[in-house]
C-alpha cells in the first residue's frame, strides 16, 4: 500500500506550548515554506509553567504572567527564523500551561493541583471551537498536531490532539466530508507515512531552537530538552496521516453513565435517612445531618479529584430532579419527603450545597495547605 503524500499548500499546525512548533515540526515548517506553501501555527498556551534551562532566568519560574510573556517573545523570535509563518494564540479564553508531574510508573500526568484555567482542565469542545474558528478562517488543506498519546504524554499535548481531532470531525460533518487532512506527529518506533528534514532544513530548525534558549539547550550539532539526551538538528521528523477518532467526540458522554445515576443514588439515600432522629431528649435530626454531610462530601470530592464542574453539574441536575419527584405524592399515596422542617431542609439544602460547591471559584487542597502555612 502506497504511503500518503504530504504536500499541503495551506498547513495549520496546532501546538500546546511555545517551542513545540520548533521541537516537533521545525523541519515540517521549513520544508513547506521552501515549497511556497502557507503555514499557520496555532499555539494554545504561552508555556506559563515551563522550567528554564538558564540560571539567570530561574526567577521566572512560578510567575505565570512573566514566564508566559517571556516564552511568547521567544516564540516570535523563533518564527522569524522560518520566514513568513502566520501565528496566533488561542482562544476564546486564555488557556494556561497545565504543567505536569511524573507518576510512580514514570509516566507524565496532570499535576495534583491543576489550575481550572489550564488547558488540560478545559472541555475538549471548548478548545475545539477555537480550532474550528481558525480552520474556517485559514482554510487549510491539512491540519497537523500530536498523536493521540500526546507524543511523550504531556497532558496539554493530549488535550491539543483531542481538541484538534474533534475540530476536524466537526468541520467534516458541517462540510459533508470536505475537511482538511488530519496528520499527526509519529513518535519513534511508530508507523509513519512521511519523513521530512535533512541538511537543508537543519540550519532553519537550529536557528528557531536557539530562540527558545530558556527551554532548549542548544549545541553546535545537537540540542536537548532532557539532560543527557542529545538530538541532531538534521534528524528527520515523521508524520502519519490519521483519522480523527469518533471516541474523542463522545468521550465526555461517558460521564453520563456514572454521574447521573450517582445523583439519583444520593437523592434516594438522603431521602431514606433524612427523617431519622436520635433517641435523645432533643430528638437530634441525625439522619438529616448525615445526608447533608454525605452530599457535601461528594460534591467537594468531585471538585478536588476531577478539577472540573462537568460531572457535578450532572449529579446536581439528577439530584434535584429526583428530590423533586420524591417530594410529590406517589400513586400509592406515599410521600417520601414530607413538608416538615427536615424535609424542607433536605430538599433545598442538598441542592443548595451542590450549587455552592459549583459556584465556589477554586477548590484546591494545595491552596489550603499554603494558607495554613501563612503564605499569601
Amino acid at each position: 500500500m502506497a504511503k500518503a503524500k504530504f504536500a499541503p499548500k495551506r498547513l495549520l499546525i496546532v501546538h500546546a506550548h511555545p517551542d513545540d512548533e520548533s521541537l516537533f515540526t521545525g523541519h515540517v515548517i521549513a520544508d513547506r515554506l521552501a515549497a511556497k506553501a502557507e503555514v499557520f501555527v496555532l499555539t494554545l498556551t504561552r508555556g506559563e509553567r515551563g522550567k528554564v534551562k538558564l540560571d539567570e532566568l530561574k526567577a521566572l519560574e512560578g510567575n505565570l504572567a512573566a514566564m508566559g510573556s517571556f516564552r511568547a517573545s521567544e516564540l516570535q523570535e523563533a518564527l522569524k527564523a522560518y520566514g513568513s509563518v502566520q501565528h496566533a494564540f488561542a482562544g476564546t479564553r486564555a488557556y494556561l500551561d497545565s504543567g505536569m508531574r511524573i507518576n510512580a510508573f514514570g509516566k507524565p500526568i496532570k499535576p495534583k493541583n491543576l489550575d481550572e484555567l489550564a488547558l488540560s482542565a478545559a472541555a475538549t469542545n471548548v478548545i475545539a471551537d477555537d480550532i474550528i474558528a481558525k480552520i474556517n478562517d485559514f482554510k487549510p488543506d491539512a491540519v497537523l498536531t500530536y498523536n493521540s498519546r500526546g507524543g511523550f504524554g504531556h497532558p496539554d499535548h493530549k488535550a491539543a490532539h483531542d481538541a484538534t481531532a474533534m475540530a476536524v470531525r466537526k468541520v467534516a460533518k458541517s462540510r459533508r466530508g470536505r475537511a482538511p487532512q488530519f496528520w499527526v506527529i509519529a513518535e519513534p518506533r511508530e508507523r509513519f507515512d512521511v519523513e521530512l528534514g535533512n541538511a537543508k532544513t537543519a540550519p532553519v530548525k537550529k536557528a528557531a531552537l536557539e530562540a527558545h534558549a530558556s527551554q532548549v539547550a542548544v549545541g553546535a550539532e545537537t540540542y536537548s530538552v532532557v539532560p543527557g539526551k542529545e538530538i541532531r538538528y538534521d534528524r528527520p521528523e515523521r508524520l502519519r496521516l490519521s483519522s480523527p477518532s469518533i471516541f474523542v467526540g463522545i468521550r465526555s458522554a461517558f460521564t453520563f453513565l456514572w454521574a447521573m445515576p450517582l445523583g439519583v443514588l444520593i437523592a434516594l439515600a438522603g431521602t431514606m435517612m433524612h427523617q431519622v432522629r436520635a433517641n435523645d431528649a432533643a430528638q437530634t435530626p441525625i439522619g438529616l445531618i448525615v445526608a447533608l454531610i454525605m452530599t457535601a462530601s461528594l460534591a467537594i470530592s468531585l471538585r478536588l479529584l476531577r478539577r472540573s464542574r462537568g460531572a457535578l453539574y450532572l449529579i446536581t441536575a439528577t439530584l434535584a430532579a429526583t428530590v423533586f419527584w420524591l417530594a410529590q405524592r406517589q400513586p400509592g399515596g406515599e410521600l417520601f419527603i414530607p413538608g416538615n422542617d427536615a424535609g424542607f431542609i433536605w430538599a433545598y439544602g442538598s441542592i443548595g450545597i451542590c450549587g455552592l460547591v459549583i459556584l465556589f471559584p477554586k477548590v484546591q487542597p494545595g491552596a489550603w495547605r499554603r494558607s495554613s502555612r501563612g503564605h499569601r
